[in-house]
This record gives structure tokens, C-alpha cells and sequence, in this order.
């Protein structure tokens, strides 16, 4: 036989056995992909469910099929910090921050997701350093700046908060000057608690001036004076509140009360509730306060007058009633006591103010300016 043409015949048959294997090898791809797109479909409907144990499954057969999926391994990442697995969810997400050709919005989503599994477990540091490696890139990613006000928070950083939380409001072109003031406040608690009240009452002097009407600047500031016995200075602060946040002047009686007992300071005391009854003529609350004012001083009829014009307002107000029985009974008319203690029995018997967290309804006897259990800011109610 010709030699060349056994040459041919191997070349020939090489390139027929070439081509076949390639196109079986082809199809079994063709079918893996498909496989794997079946398998991510079922994995996000299983997510969608909340079955994250079957999700997790499916995305990793997903996975296994076709590599290049990295929006399934983007979300086994976030199950597993979900589930408690964190270290391994930093594991997943790190691996995907090394890929090549993936889109700026998928980039971005790993990059969050990976600043979530720091955060969960507690290496804020770390999830500050890619926080600012994002801003670095992008500065208009505001879900960074979000977070890092959140982290400087769970770090009780409360100035690198402040800024931070600045950055934020000024790429949202809005003020909230509220949420700044709060962060002062803040700084100045934790350093009073490390005994730097000099430096404390700095802090809640810079909240009054970034908002004018916040209530725990105020009332922190004048408490820094308090226990420093400076009780002049302390009832100045708070006067000074009343008259600038008439609406919320309540909040300002029980460390007025305090002062009251501590210095006897009765007639500055009387002139300020008579201000504000002038001021908020249905302002019940401070009516009812300068009553209890008024028993203090043994003025019994001025009390019972004053609790009488709150009935005239309120003819239900249970508190006025309360204090009607006692102040009766004190100036010897049992008669009229009694009447009054009948007409409570029939209705219920008052309920402590509450303070509650529009956002999670969380409620409180104390009125609180951060949630602590969903630490959203600003969002207490009066029940």
C-alpha cells in the first residue's frame, strides 16, 4: 500500500476522531449549563420561600455545573452568614472579590455583602477598610456611607459618626440636623462617663447649637452641672429649654422636681410654670406640675384650684383627680376627697406614659432618643 496514502488515511481519521470528541464533549457542557441555570432557578425560589437550607443546596449543584455563576456564589455567601457561618461567608465573598470582567453593579454587591459578613462578625475594622476602599472608587455610593455611619455607631465612635453622617446628608443634598446634635450628645455622655465633664459639656453646648431644640442636650448639660453642684447653672439650662422647645418642655420637669427638692428654689421655679401656662394655656402637664408645686409649699387651695382648672380642660385626667383626693384630704374636707376617690374608682386606673418606637414598637417608661432595640434614632412616641 502507497505510504502516503496510510498517511492520509491516519490524518483523516485524527481529525474525524478530533471533531467527534469535541462535539460529544460540546453537549454534555450544553447540558451542564443548562442543569446549572434549572439549579439556580430552584435555589432562588427556595430563598424566595425562606427554606435556606434547600437554597443553599440548589446553589451549590448550581455551582458545581458552571463556575461562572457568580451571583450563586454571591448568595451562598449570604446564607451562610445568615446562618451563623460567618467565616466561611468571608471566605466565599473574598474569593469573588479577585474575579475578573464582573459588571461595577455585581462588584459592588460583593463588596457589600462582604462588608455585612465583617460586620456580623464583629471586625468592623475590616469592614471599614473596604468601606473606604469603595468611597475611594465610588464616591457616590451611598449604601458605603451608610454603613459606615452604622459601624462608627456599633463602635461608639460617636465624632467619626458625626462626620461620617455628614458626608451621608451632604450627598443626599438635605439637612438632619436632629441625628447631628445626637451624636454630640453621645460624645458627651461617654465622656462624662470617663470623667471629663468639662469636655462633656462642650459636647452637648455644640448639639444646642447644631439644633436648638434637642431635648437631651439640654437635659444632659444641665445634670453635667448638677452633679457639680453648680444647681443655678443646672436650672438656667433647662429654662432655657423650655422656652425653646415649649412643645416638649415635660421632658424637662422631673430634673426641674430634682433641683426643687435638692435647692428649694420654689419661687424661680413657680415664675418658669406660670411662663409656660401663659405661653401653653393647655399645656396640662405643667398646670398639674405647678399644683404639685403648690402642695409642696402647703398653698393647698392654690393647688387644688389649679388642679380644678385642669379638670375644666380635661374633666377625664385621672392624675388631676389623684392629686384632688390627697390635696382634700390634706386641707380636712373628706367629704369632697372621697367623691373624687369615687369618681376614679370608675374609671380605670392611669396607666404610666409610655414611650414607644415608631419603627419596631419597642415601648419604654423613659423616653429615649435611640431605639436600643432596633437603634433607629428619633422615632419615639408618646402612647
Amino acid at each position: 500500500m502507497d505510504p502516503t496514502f496510510v498517511l492520509i488515511v491516519v490524518i483523516v481519521s485524527a481529525i474525524v476522531a478530533l471533531m467527534a470528541f469535541l462535539l460529544l464533549r460540546r453537549k454534555p457542557d450544553g447540558h451542564g449549563r443548562d442543569d446549572a441555570a434549572l439549579d439556580y432557578a430552584e435555589g432562588l425560589n427556595y430563598l424566595l420561600a425562606g427554606d435556606q437550607e434547600a437554597a443553599l443546596r440548589k446553589l451549590r449543584e448550581a455551582v458545581s455545573k458552571d463556575t461562572n455563576n457568580v451571583d450563586a456564589y454571591l448568595k451562598i455567601g449570604d446564607i451562610l452568614r445568615e446562618a451563623g457561618r460567618v467565616e466561611k461567608a468571608i471566605q466565599v465573598h473574598k474569593y469573588l472579590t479577585v474575579r475578573t470582567g464582573l459588571s461595577p453593579k455585581l462588584q459592588a454587591a460583593i463588596l457589600q455583602s462582604l462588608v455585612k459578613d465583617y460586620i456580623a462578625a464583629k471586625q468592623f475594622d475590616q469592614a471599614l477598610g473596604v468601606i473606604d476602599e469603595v468611597l475611594a472608587q465610588d464616591r457616590t455610593a451611598d449604601w458605603a456611607k451608610e454603613m459606615k455611619v452604622k459601624l462608627y455607631e456599633q463602635k461608639e465612635e460617636w465624632e467619626q459618626a458625626y462626620q461620617a453622617y455628614k458626608q451621608l446628608l451632604r450627598s443626599r443634598g438635605r439637612a438632619s440636623n436632629g441625628r447631628l446634635a445626637l451624636y454630640k450628645v453621645q460624645e458627651g455622655v461617654k465622656l462624662l462617663e470617663s470623667g471629663k465633664a468639662k469636655e462633656a459639656r462642650h459636647c452637648f453646648k455644640e448639639a444646642i447649637k447644631i439644633a436648638p431644640q434637642s431635648p437631651p442636650a439640654y437635659i444632659n448639660l444641665s445634670d453635667s452641672y448638677r452633679r457639680e453642684n453648680r444647681k443655678s447653672e443646672a436650672l438656667k439650662v433647662l429654662k432655657q429649654f423650655v422656652e425653646r422647645a415649649p412643645g416638649e418642655s415635660y421632658l424637662a420637669f422631673e430634673p426641674i422636681k430634682q433641683l426643687l427638692y435638692e435647692g428649694g428654689v420654689y419661687g424661680e421655679i413657680e415664675n418658669l410654670y406660670h411662663d409656660l401656662i401663659e405661653a401653653q394655656p393647655d399645656n396640662l402637664v405643667v398646670r398639674l406640675a405647678l399644683a404639685e408645686l403648690y402642695e409642696k409649699k402647703g398653698e393647698l387651695d392654690k393647688a387644688i384650684q389649679t388642679c380644678a382648672e385642669v379638670l375644666e380642660k380635661d374633666p377625664d385626667n385621672e392624675l388631676a383627680k389623684k392629686h384632688l383626693v390627697k390635696l382634700y384630704h390634706a386641707a380636712g374636707d373628706n367629704e369632697k376627697a372621697v367623691q373624687e376617690a369615687l369618681d376614679l374608682i370608675e374609671q380605670t386606673l392611669k396607666r404610666k406614659q409610655l414611650y414607644r418606637c415608631k419603627e419596631c414598637g419597642y415601648e419604654s417608661e423613659e423616653p429615649f432618643w435611640r431605639c436600643p432595640e432596633c437603634l433607629e434614632w428619633e422615632t419615639f412616641v408618646k402612647n
